[in-house]
Order: C-alpha cells, then sequence, then structure tokens
C-alpha cells in the first residue's frame, strides 16, 4: 500500500456552476470511483490549488494520478510524495473534502493555507495537518446533530 501527495494549479473557472460547486462535484465522483478501487484520500482546495492525498494499492494510485495530471481542470501538477504505507491515515473518507470559499471561518481558512505552504516544506506534515483538519471537522459536526 501507498500513498501519494500531490499539489496542482486549479484551471476552474466561475460559469453555469462555481468554483467551488465543481471542486464538490469532483470531489463526489472521485469518491465514487474510490469507493469501486479501494482508494482513500482527501483533497484540499485554497488558493486555486488542489492538494490531495490518496491511499491504496500502488498500482491503482499510479493509475489515477496519470489521470489526473492528463485532466485539464489542473495544470502544474506537481507529485511531492509517493511513499509506501502500512496504514490508512484517511481511511474512513473515499475522498474528504475541504476548501477555502467565503463561508469559511478565519481559523480553518489559516489552517489550509499552513497546509499549503507545508507541502512544500514537509510532505509528512503538510498530510497530518490535513488529516487533523478533517478530524476536527468530522467531530465539530457531529456535535451539530441532534
Amino acid at each position: 500500500m501507498s500513498r501519494l501527495l500531490y499539489i496542482s494549479q486549479s484551471n476552474l473557472v466561475d460559469g453555469e456552476r462555481s468554483v467551488q460547486e465543481q471542486v464538490h462535484e469532483i470531489a463526489r465522483s472521485s469518491a465514487d470511483r474510490n469507493r469501486k478501487v479501494g482508494l482513500t484520500g482527501s483533497l484540499l482546495f485554497v488558493d486555486n490549488h488542489f492538494i490531495q492525498v490518496l491511499e491504496g494499492d500502488t498500482a491503482t494510485i499510479e493509475t489515477v494520478f496519470e489521470r489526473i495530471c492528463c485532466d485539464f481542470d489542473h495544470r502544474e501538477v506537481k507529485l511531492i510524495d509517493l511513499v509506501p504505507v502500512k496504514d490508512r491515515l484517511f481511511g474512513h473518507w473515499h475522498m474528504a473534502v475541504m476548501s477555502e470559499d467565503d463561508d469559511t471561518v478565519l481559523p480553518l481558512r489559516d489552517e489550509l493555507q499552513h497546509i499549503r505552504f507545508l507541502v512544500g516544506v514537509n510532505a509528512w506534515s503538510a498530510v497530518d495537518q490535513m488529516r487533523e483538519c478533517l478530524q476536527m471537522r468530522t467531530a465539530s459536526e457531529r456535535q451539530l446533530v441532534p
């Protein structure tokens, strides 16, 4: 099993659907495809950049990453890290999504921008921060459910 981390610039533009709607649709369709092939991970969208973690079978990850590299929604795709792992960090999510938008509270927006910075400095820390943000968001969503 492997974990891949990449960053790319977005080619998405507002049109019939907002960029945020398009990002969430990308995450939904990715989750559906990932569920079928046994991948898990997270997609972060901040400062017009995609930052994504994929976990699962190495050959499957390589196939998906090749498709991403050819996808016109992305430009300047940069592989940051591809490492063998024993355990999944994103095992609960076939494709979780976090994005910076007008409704994002300031602490989360700051955290997402910090993750973008970490991607270029320390891949492990960036992945760990992504997981922590997801866990905090999931915990807070559970508190809101009556």
